[in-house]
């Protein structure tokens, strides 16, 4: 009987933190609003993320499809464990295609400050598949992140 060999598990602590000239009820409401949130975190012109479901709601659930454009070939699923309006959302995230590939616990916290809000997000992850999903995770949390801030803070664009 041939078995694969295990892949072992790599772990990672991601922490991303930007300032963004929107007040935290902006910051919260671009998460909250699916049609917001799907705009931002696409990380790229050719990249696609396509929700399925959406529960913004502690213990609710959203679904998503995402990949290249042409091959939404990963499969999301996001728990939502504490939502706090304006200060946090904490969920757990599992990534997949064929099988897990990956599972994560994120935080964001939103901190009033003079410009308007710090942003920390936490991303704690574990990676069933090497470090191809550590790297994915750090580049499409930091070109989501990037879009947020693009986004809330074009004239007009504050929710």
């Amino acid at each position: 009987m041939n078995k694969k060999p295990i892949t072992p598990t790599r772990h990672e602590t991601l922490v991303f933190e930007r300032r963004i000239a929107a007040p935290p009820e902006a910051v919260f409401a671009a998460y909250a609003d699916l049609e917001m949130r799907t705009i931002w975190t696409t990380p790229s012109p050719t990249a696609a993320v396509v929700y399925e479901s959406d529960q913004f709601q502690v213990g609710g659930e959203d679904t998503f499809k995402c990949g290249s454009s042409d091959d939404l070939r990963f499969a999301g699923t996001v728990r939502y464990l504490d939502i706090v309006a304006a200060q946090r959302i904490v969920y757990s995230e599992l990534i997949s295609a064929d099988g897990p590939l990956a599972a994560s616990l994120v935080t964001w916290n939103l901190f009033p400050d003079r410009a308007g809000t710090r942003l920390v997000v936490t991303d704690q992850v574990a990676s069933f598949v090497g470090d191809d999903m550590i790297d994915g995770s750090h580049a499409g949390m930091n070109a989501a992140l990037n879009n947020l801030v693009e986004l809330l803070e074009q004239d007009g664009m504050t929710p």
